[in-house]
């Protein structure tokens, strides 16, 4: 007996990517390739274990005083925030009238993010303004975990700069190449190619596809390469993206605030 067809779902971690923009970018990408959105949000073991020993204080405003850190305050805590999230994620999946699911999870982020994530999948992550938070915390985990794991992973701004525009691929690699045509076609946008350094122009022109040559295969050449575009989603194959340190996928996401595709 054949195995069953791997679901395509876009896993939207909400502890990472739980803000307004990656809620949204996370639906649309939903929408344009028909998958299912599934919402995680992950209970930080380690918090809760923390909140456990009698030691543990917390410095609480206004008043400025040390008081001692209740498991049962935390685990509200938690809840709470599940609850609000999960509410923001079905407002936006029934305004767009994307399927949507939801799940809590206990554990460290990493590890719970590597364990979900399967070869037809896309995991979304909010990729922090500053360079220091992009370096350190759950950021840094959850990026090295999606890096190692065989899904797709979206980049996503803290602050979209547009929602429609261009769809901008990297013409290097056959499946990142393909994903960036179906999801331009979906969406109704113009596709723009970069093609490396070296490779020849296909003969001919082709309709709704514009081409740009990249003086070199990096993130600053890429960068360079996408001024006067406007686009809307940069996709880019993951050897391209591995070949870099890990900081220039991120980047690119913050510095031309709209989502990134790793594919």
């Amino acid at each position: 007996m054949s195995a069953p067809p791997p679901r395509h779902r876009i896993l939207l971690e909400l502890g990472l990517a739980g803000d307004a923009a990656g809620i949204e970018a996370a639906a649309l990408l939903a929408q344009h390739l028909g998958h299912e959105l599934l919402g995680v949000f992950v209970e930080d073991e380690a918090l809760l274990a923390l909140a456990g020993h009698g030691f543990a204080r917390e410095l609480r405003l206004p008043d400025h005083g040390w008081r001692p850190i209740a498991a049962a305050d935390v685990a509200a805590g938690l809840e709470a925030a599940a609850t609000r999230l999960r509410r923001r994620l079905e407002a936006e999946c029934a305004r767009l009238g994307v399927p949507a699911g939801f799940e809590v999870m206990r554990g460290e982020v990493g590890v719970c993010v590597a364990g979900l994530c399967g070869v037809a999948d896309i995991l979304v992550i909010g990729a922090p303004e500053s360079a220091a938070g992009r370096a350190f915390g759950g950021f840094r985990r959850g990026w090295r975990a999606a890096l190692g794991s065989e899904a797709g992973v979206l980049l996503v701004p803290p602050r979209l700069a547009r929602r429609h525009g261009p769809v901008v691929g990297l013409a290097t690699d056959a499946e990142a190449e393909a994903m960036a045509r179906r999801i331009a076609a979906a969406a109704g946008e113009r596709l723009v190619l970069l093609e490396p350094p070296g490779v020849p122009h296909p003969a001919g022109r082709e309709a709704g596809v514009t081409r740009r040559r990249l003086r070199a295969l990096t993130g600053a050449a890429i960068l360079e390469a996408l001024g006067g575009i406007a686009e809307s989603l940069l996709v880019l194959p993951r050897a391209a993206v591995a070949a870099q340190d890990e900081e220039a996928a991120p980047r690119l996401a913050v510095l031309r605030r709209v989502p990134v595709l790793v594919r």
